[in-house]
């Protein structure tokens, strides 16, 4: 009994300091381990980084969205119906454009009619001059000149039959107008040998037609200027065929 406590004393004795070194071998070990998951613990983070959850996040939603089936999206709105205009509304550009071209056919007309003194008078001699300027050679600007002499004798017709206080003085720049108008056109109509112009003929009765009835209501200064225009304009004369 004793032989054997010695024995069991004697091998325990020699087991025991392999155990310690052995224990304190696998210590370090989960020592190690213990570090390792801590430095990993710490590079991760305290918890799963942001873009594994945006990835999580994503296929749940679509699982979830398929577990629950295609949702049924809203019925469409129907469009209100477009109204149609009225017929006046409908009429209002046409009726807007006739009364514009009334106005302007009326003025036009109450400006062709206007003697020196009206106030669209300034008008008439502005579209006069346009056309006069719109002439493409000298013999269409002369019939144009004898037309516009024509118009400052029946403007000094009607002022001579006429009462106002710059009745003299108008009648005095219609005369002037048409003494200067008429001798620009006959100094462009070139002769025609020794036989006058029948359309320069024409004008020069027509003219003498127009002014020598207002001779007698004229004062002295402006009757003198018409007679002077009349035999000015006889030696264009031709007699009636």
């Amino acid at each position: 009994m004793d032989r054997q406590r010695g024995i069991s004393g004697a091998f325990m004795g020699w087991w025991r300091p392999g155990r310690r070194r052995r224990a304190r071998r696998t210590g370090r070990a989960a020592d190690r381990v213990a570090a390792r998951i801590a430095d990993a613990g710490s590079r991760a983070g305290d918890g799963p980084r942001p873009d594994f959850r945006a990835r999580l996040r994503a296929d749940l939603m679509k699982a979830h969205a398929a577990e629950r089936g295609p949702v049924a999206e809203p019925p469409a709105e129907r469009p209100e119906p477009r109204r149609r205009p009225s017929l006046l509304v409908r009429l209002r550009p046409l009726a807007v454009f006739s009364v514009l071209l009334g106005v302007m056919f009326a003025t036009g007309a109450r400006a062709y009619d206007s003697v020196p003194g009206d106030l669209l008078y300034p008008l008439k001699r502005a579209a006069e001059a346009t056309v006069l300027r719109l002439a493409v050679s000298d013999a269409e600007l002369a019939r144009r000149e004898m037309t516009a002499a024509r118009q400052r004798a029946a403007e000094a017709a009607t002022l001579a039959g006429a009462e106002g206080p710059d009745r003299d003085r108008l009648i005095t720049q219609a005369l002037d107008d048409m003494a200067r108008t008429t001798r620009s056109a006959l100094g462009r109509v070139k002769p025609r040998g020794d036989k006058p112009d029948k359309e320069v003929g024409r004008f020069a009765r027509e003219q003498r037609t127009m002014v020598e009835p207002i001779l007698p209501k004229l004062d002295q200064e402006n009757r003198d200027k018409a007679t002077k225009y009349l035999t000015y304009i006889d030696t264009f004369s031709t007699p009636v065929q």
